[in-house]
């Protein structure tokens, strides 16, 4: 078999939906396996600890089959350059079985901050005309701890609500920052769609959510229409329009890495994966 190389500029699109469809498909495989054979766990902490570094290595390969200049965000070159020990290791088994060349992802420049707290005020040099300000409304962490809780017993029937989402979801409501106000929009039309719209009235909604430990974050929660509608709208309107201004802009911090950086941080903090297993019996 040939090696499949790439140039120092980068691999074609083709190239990238390769690789990332040889990494998705090993670990799905691989993720199942361990799930019903612990035993066969090459990690020192355990199967549970196997399925989460796999999961991780691979949070940020949806979308990243498109080339980006050099230096600028790229989903694998991320992806290689955070991976621990373990994970570079796992990346480069399933690249060698492939023959696909990793000199690409070896000698790009080292990737800047990926991720940024989402902007909440508009610059002179970044704006736009105000969108839909009155859709803004701000809510306590008890307000949307409900909302999401409301929504999901609605939603419980989605074979996507596994038990460990479920219980990630659970884990990110407990780490709500207690005196906390997110602001919550519905989501437009030009932005990404995580789940479609339903059953019932659930949307998708944009929030910028504080978290524990003071950092700002975005997230897209389905909640259900009417329960957003029913509730004041806690902004001034001159903040409203602050928000509406705000241009969209990319690399914003996520739940999930932002959860990725408080678990690296926090070793001893509750993991949602174990917490299921044992509730499951």
């Amino acid at each position: 078999m040939h090696t499949r190389r790439a140039s120092r500029s980068g691999w074609s699109r083709d190239q990238r939906r390769a690789a990332i469809a040889v990494l998705l498909s090993a670990a799905l495989i691989e993720i199942r396996a361990l799930a019903s054979r612990p035993d066969r766990s090459k990690h020192p902490d355990g199967h549970l600890a196997e399925i989460r570094l796999i999961a991780d290595v691979c949070h940020n390969l949806s979308g990243a089959d498109q080339p980006k200049p050099a230096g600028e965000y790229d989903g694998l070159v991320y992806t290689w350059q955070t991976a621990n020990d373990f994970q570079r290791s796992w990346l480069r088994k399933h690249f060698a079985r492939a023959a696909i060349d990793t000199a690409f992802l070896e000698q790009a420049p080292q990737l800047p901050r990926p991720a940024t707290a989402p902007d909440t005020r508009p610059t002179w040099k970044c704006w736009q005309v105000p969108r839909d300000a009155k859709t803004f409304i701000g809510v306590d962490s008890s307000t949307l701890t409900n909302l999401t809780r409301q929504a999901r017993a609605v939603d419980r029937h989605d074979p996507t609500y596994g038990p460990v989402r479920t219980a990630f979801i659970e884990w990110f409501l407990d780490h709500l920052h207690p005196d906390g106000q997110h602001i919550l929009r519905p989501s437009r039309s030009d932005e990404t769609l995580f789940q479609p719209d339903g059953p019932g009235d659930l949307r998708q909604y944009r929030a910028l959510v504080t978290m524990s430990d003071g950092t700002l974050i975005v997230g897209h929660p389905r909640l259900r229409a009417t329960d957003v509608a029913a509730l004041p709208t806690k902004l001034h309107l001159l903040r409203r329009l602050q928000l509406a201004a705000v241009a969209p802009r990319r690399q914003e911090l996520d739940v999930g890495l932002w959860a990725r950086h408080h678990r690296a941080t926090h070793p001893d903090c509750r993991d949602w994966t174990v917490l299921n297993v044992s509730n499951d019996g």
